[in-house]
């Protein structure tokens, strides 16, 4: 997209459009999300996705084992941080950018600055999805329900507000730039080859935003499987755990090897995920 005129309705609109594209595909791929923090929890030692994915299914069935978990908050998650990142991250590059033309540092920093403050403002629900996807048995399906008993064991600032947010922040960060600064920068080089230039009437192929898309899922699921493992055992670790002390565990324990485990169930999120989300938001 190029410049936009920052008014209050053309943000909330981008915002708005921005979260709802991606919590409709998250609802969608929700199962992969499901495996995949199981398995950074779980670490290299655990089943591997596929068979962690056929075992729940046939103790609990496909929908109340891995559909149904933290199937709300995933959606009220999304629609906080990805409304944030890829709403307000246009007109965060723009800013950046100060009338010229955006290079790569202002995409970069636009992204980084969207992600993180997405992640702080979901935060909360954040903690929510985590604890449901790990065990969901021991949580209530309700957002506000699990929300008020962590509340009540932990405290709301602890508990919710905090609860990991060393670990999210910087992850929030580093998939933003995975994802849009890469869809950003990929589909303006792309854009210059004839196979995917845009018509007389300016109107871009299909399939620049599918090619973008793949791209842009492999650079994202690489970038933030470290942060994304971290703050998966962050948010369903003890209180007192952080970041710091969660990466000492786990590298102590498992090798440095360990930061990627979930990569492959991230993958088949995140590569789907930005492949109907990125068309998707490109015609609304």
């Amino acid at each position: 997209r190029g410049r936009r005129a920052m008014t209050s309705t053309t943000v909330a609109l981008d915002v708005a459009c921005g979260g709802s594209a991606t919590a409709v595909v998250s609802a969608l791929l929700n199962p992969t999300d499901v495996i995949k923090t199981r398995r950074q929890i779980g670490g290299l030692t655990s089943a591997s996705p596929l068979a962690m994915a056929r075992s729940v299914a046939a103790t609990e069935g496909v929908w109340k084992g891995l559909w149904a978990p933290g199937l709300a908050a995933t959606v009220y998650r999304e629609l906080l941080y990805s409304g944030c990142t890829k709403g307000l991250y246009p007109y965060a590059r723009d800013v950046f950018a100060g009338g010229d033309d955006a290079s790569l540092a202002s995409r970069l920093a636009a992204a980084s600055a969207t992600g993180f403050g997405g992640s702080l403002c979901a935060n909360a629900v954040d903690v929510v999805k985590i604890k449901q996807f790990e065990k969901p048995h021991l949580f209530p399906a309700s957002v506000v329900a699990t929300m008020r008993q962590l509340a009540a064991e932990e405290g709301i600032v602890r508990g919710l507000v905090l609860r990991g947010v060393s670990a999210s922040a910087p992850r929030g960060a580093a998939i933003a730039v995975g994802e849009v600064t890469t869809y950003d920068s990929t589909k303006a080089t792309l854009r210059t080859w004839d196979a995917f230039a845009p018509d007389a009437a300016g109107a871009e192929p299909f399939s620049l935003h599918v090619v973008t898309s793949i791209v842009t899922g492999v650079v994202a699921t690489t970038v933030a499987a470290p942060f994304d493992t971290i703050k998966s055992r962050v948010m369903a670790g003890g209180p007192g755990t952080n970041a710091a002390s969660a990466v000492a565990a786990l590298v102590r324990r498992e090798g440095p090897a360990a930061l990627l485990a979930g990569w492959w169930p991230a993958y088949c999120r995140l590569a789907p995920h930005a492949i109907l989300t990125f068309p998707l938001l490109e015609q609304m």
